[in-house]
């Protein structure tokens, strides 16, 4: 897509991504929040000036993409592969990235692994709640495996 990018969201740009967002939600601000305070990288995908998809690159000695999401209108449009290489590209000077991946969602997975990563044998179940595009607050227990990508020095 020639009209796709991908950068670390800007003050400036917070607030048009949150007024996207479900009542309640907050999940712009409250990344951007952490972006701000040196914790993590909020990934934003533009298409001219529309967000359709965001990830946020957790600064850890191992450097996780987390939250990685596409709207559903755009997906399949290679949308998720810029967010995950904007990921890669922020993570330059560490040896490796790590993405988590649900138990229940072989999309997001044969995606990881068509990009070059492979699993690490670490899973991990947890609890959360979130709140939905209709506003709904849902409770939910997962499971995700933990693949990895070395990347070049």
């Amino acid at each position: 897509m020639d009209d796709l990018s991908v950068r670390r969201c800007t003050a400036r740009e917070v607030a048009r991504i949150a007024a996207g967002e479900a009542e309640g939600k907050d999940y712009a601000r409250r990344t951007f929040a952490r972006q701000s305070a040196g914790e993590c990288a909020y990934l934003v995908a533009w298409i001219d000036d529309e967000p359709v998809g965001s990830g946020e690159l957790e600064w850890a000695p191992v450097p996780e993409l987390k939250n990685l999401q596409v709207a559903a209108t755009h997906r399949r449009h290679g949308i998720g592969s810029a967010i995950v290489a904007a990921a890669e590209a922020e993570a330059a000077g560490f040896t490796r990235i790590w993405i988590g991946v649900s138990e229940d969602n072989p999309d997001a997975r044969r995606l990881y692994e068509r990009l070059g990563y492979t699993p690490t044998g670490r899973t991990e179940t947890y609890s959360y709640t979130y709140v939905a595009a209709d506003g709904a607050t849902h409770a939910v227990t997962e499971t995700a495996e933990y693949l990895e990508k070395r990347l070049a020095r």
